[in-house]
């Protein structure tokens, strides 16, 4: 047992590399551990993720079909029963191991999870925690349905995967904190141009896409009035409003720039000059109803409303990676984005919730009005404008 279960350790060092996610590796891993000769039934490989959201994820894997599955951990799954009374949670918050004889009630009685894998028809239930990077922590947890469990080669045996495993595992979760980090501050589509090399400063396209920003109104005198700590939250809880109405129809959120954000909806090869601006416009209605939503949960409580100005407009601008030699971010340039900023201010002058370009509107027919034209600063013609007609 001793000597095939080093030649896993063998395979985990010179190809576990190979595998992209932990969900491959452990598929492989489990699989070649039952052709070592370890009887397992049921493998599951947990990790402590650092995301803005989630808490961590688990791969399980069983021996009814080949195939493991990934199941994400949200924070608040880990203030639950499930987790709070399982033996997963000792594991993590204390670098050791466990073994439970399942046919032993009083050894179930702890955890009320061991008494369903007994019931489940398991004999053994043993896990091990595996730190690994600076701050890492892994469990990994196996069950056996063999009369009298694991024995000792075989739980010794394992022990000597540990030092491959946990290189492996920060390999993968360094990967995947970086697609999280890449998403989670640049966006997808940005995100993956980074990681693909497009980091050099000056590079850009032109691009054809509705533009869209939104500003959020009485900025200042609300931090006045809340504080600025208090006003992350209220910003937070806006910002939620918009950005769900965004994705709800596939836009791209390209920055948050102080109470205000910037968004294209992009036209390519599958989507149309119209389909882009139709996409945007009920983006920008979408959002509007949530935040409307928001503000008469606040005003409920006594709070401020929250009330923001959506400008659109469709044109080519250029998408391109600027700054300085050490420090760059992706952005849009061109005179169309300055129109929809000079749009935008023109909501909260005229107190509407979403203004649109002509462009716009040529694609969105009897559902706008023209308002005027309007000489907007910077802008050298005068420019048509439109809102809902129903607005």
């Amino acid at each position: 047992m001793t000597a095939q279960l080093q030649e896993v350790a063998h395979w985990l060092l010179a190809s576990g590399r190979e595998y992209r996610t932990l969900r491959s590796l452990s598929e492989e891993l489990a699989s070649r551990l039952c052709a070592a000769g370890l009887p397992i039934q049921r493998f599951n490989l947990g990790v402590f993720a650092h995301h803005p959201v989630m808490a961590g994820y688990a791969v399980l894997w069983e021996d009814t079909g080949p195939k493991a599955t990934e199941i994400p951990v949200r924070r608040e799954d880990t203030l639950k029963p499930l987790y709070l009374e399982s033996p997963i949670r000792f594991l993590a918050e204390n670098e050791t191991t466990v073994n439970f004889d399942l046919a032993n009630e009083s050894a179930c009685a702890k955890y009320p999870i061991l008494s369903e894998f007994r019931d489940d028809g398991f004999t053994n239930y043993i896990g091990f925690s595996i730190p690994f990077g600076d701050v890492g922590t892994a469990v990994l947890t196996l069950c056996t349905k063999r009369p009298g469990g694991f024995d000792l080669e075989h739980c010794e045996g394992l022990r000597c995967l540990f030092p491959a495993l946990r290189l492996l595992v920060d390999l993968v979760e360094t990967r995947r904190l970086a697609k999280t980090v890449m998403r989670t501050y640049l966006g997808p589509h940005t995100a993956e141009l980074v990681l693909d090399g497009e980091i050099q400063r000056g590079q850009g396209e032109v691009i054809e896409a509705a533009i869209w920003l939104c500003d959020l109104r009485d900025f200042s005198s609300m931090t006045a009035a809340v504080g600025s700590l208090a006003m992350i939250e209220v910003m937070n809880e806006y910002f939620d409003c918009m950005a769900e109405g965004v994705w709800e129809y596939q836009g791209e959120i390209l920055k948050f720039m102080g109470d205000a954000m910037l968004v294209v909806f992009r036209v390519s090869d599958e989507v149309s000059l119209a389909k882009a601006a139709q996409r945007a416009a009920s983006a920008a209605v979408a959002a509007q109803r949530r935040l409307r939503l928001l503000s008469e949960r606040r005003s409920a409580k006594g709070e401020q409303p929250l009330r923001t100005g959506i400008a659109i407009h469709l044109g080519k601008v250029i998408y391109g990676n600027i700054g300085a030699s050490t420090r760059l971010d992706f952005t849009v340039m061109g005179n169309a984005v300055n129109l929809v900023a000079r749009i935008q201010q023109l909501t909260g002058e005229l107190d509407e919730e979403i203004l649109f370009s002509r462009q716009v509107a040529a694609h969105l027919g009897d559902a706008v009005v023209l308002l005027s034209e309007y000489q907007l600063k910077g802008i050298g013609e005068s420019v048509e404008i439109y809102k809902w007609s129903n607005g």
